[in-house]
């Protein structure tokens, strides 16, 4: 595999980096592919430079929306605003999501989320009296790239915020991590943007929408399907939100987990309506809305199955299950003085965490996603080129295109338990 070098980048003196001097974590400005659309083309080239880290940091004291982020142990969500000013000229900000709503998602927006928690001392097991943090990056399939670009824009912030304590992880639709998908009770998928959520309607002129209720080998979700009831199948469960009226109606193969999924989710969109829905059991309207009836529904064995999770099998241990003999490690390292250069380092089931060099950055590649290390000592340079070498890395070695990415630096790496469990 080859990679464009940079003219610009020095040699180094391979002297360590003081802390004081260390340069800004840059692998932020580009974060993730969504549609084809590189968040490098975006509005957000200047986002971790050294000289932009002060401003972020001020900007994020002086945003209400984010000033008191990870003060306490909780999660806490944001939803990038696409908003516009009375001429017409884009105001984009983020917004807290109201703790009823964790786990909507809208495929049109971008989101920010972040788990504030107490860890736990590698050696003792004991919790620690200090806070740890995990942030993440969340795409939806149709979100635009200016509101990639704000999305990233926070996330800088709120990193800065909290002085570099966050582990940061870039999350897309479909291809959530199981560390992201443990958050929510259950991870709901909706068509179009925030504007077009449920209180800005009457129940009456509210447009019905299907959920296909299916577990698989990650986790158990829900997705928006178009509402007819040829959609449907008797090996999955589903709820219809027609406004006024909340369904549910389970196949006769539904596992025990999508039964009680189903149900918890009719439960959490009643409850959020504040009395302006209820629970309906299933009768002529239901399948009035479905455009159809019971005899419509697929077989079980050939059920119609939503994009995203068309390469999921249903249930039992799949291509995810984590093997040590799948690890890769890669250098990225510029010490060469011929630009950012991508160099194989080892590959199987002994590899030992000393291989890894605080003077460059790392790409450890396993079952669970690519993860990328970054030394104390690793030059600007590396440190911008890590996001992007992943990305292509994903693409050239035709994975998931939405694997997910975490990037620990030296120091947050010694303590993260499950990155430590892939050495020797």
């Amino acid at each position: 595999m080859s990679w464009l070098t940079n003219g610009n980048t020095s040699v180094r003196s391979g002297m360590p980096v003081n802390s004081r001097d260390k340069p800004r974590f840059s692998w932020r400005r580009k974060l993730v592919e969504a549609k084809q659309a590189k968040l490098e083309d975006s509005n957000i080239a200047g986002i971790g430079s050294k000289e932009n880290r002060s401003l972020a940091k001020s900007a994020a004291a002086t945003d209400k929306e984010i000033a008191k982020a990870g003060r306490k142990v909780g999660l806490e969500v944001w939803r990038v605003e696409n908003k516009r000013t009375a001429r017409g000229a884009p105001d984009f900000g983020v917004k807290r999501v109201p703790t009823e709503e964790f786990g909507n998602f809208y495929s049109g927006d971008s989101y920010i989320v972040l788990n504030t928690y107490r860890p736990k001392d590698p050696q003792t097991k004991k919790v620690l009296n200090k806070l740890a943090f995990d942030l993440f990056f969340w795409i939806g399939e149709s979100s635009s790239i200016d509101e990639q670009g704000v999305a990233a824009k926070k996330t800088v912030e709120i990193d800065d915020l909290l002085d570099d304590a966050p582990i940061q992880h870039r999350e897309t639709q479909n291809h959530e991590s199981k560390l992201f998908q443990s958050l929510f009770k259950e991870i709901k998928y909706i068509s179009g943007g925030n504007e077009s959520g449920f209180r800005r309607v009457e129940p009456q002129a509210y447009e019905p929408r299907l959920f296909m209720v299916r577990s698989s080998q990650r986790t158990t979700r829900a997705v928006q399907i178009q509402c007819l009831a040829s959609k449907m199948n008797h090996g999955d469960a589903f709820v219809l939100d027609s406004g006024v009226k909340v369904y549910r109606w389970v196949g006769e193969t539904a596992s025990p987990f999508e039964k009680v999924k189903s149900g918890m989710l009719q439960c959490n969109i009643v409850n959020s309506r504040n009395g302006r829905s209820r629970k309906a059991e299933v009768d002529e309207e239901f399948w009035k809305i479905l455009r159809g009836s019971i005899s419509n529904v697929l077989p079980a064995d050939q059920p119609f199955i939503p994009k995203g999770l068309a390469t999921e099998d249903k249930g039992g241990p799949g291509s995810r299950y984590f093997g040590r003999k799948s690890i890769k490690v890669y250098r990225i390292s510029d010490a060469a003085g011929k630009g950012v250069q991508f160099t194989k380092m080892a590959e199987g089931s002994s590899i030992r965490y000393s291989i890894l060099d605080s003077n460059d950055a790392f790409l450890v590649h396993c079952d669970l996603g690519v993860w990328l290390w970054v030394g104390n000592g690793a030059s600007q340079a590396e440190r911008s080129k890590c996001f992007p070498i992943a990305d292509q890395y994903i693409r050239e070695h035709e994975l998931e295109k939405g694997m997910p990415i975490t990037a620990l630096k030296e120091d947050q790496a010694r303590t993260n338990l499950l990155f430590l469990s892939f050495f020797s």
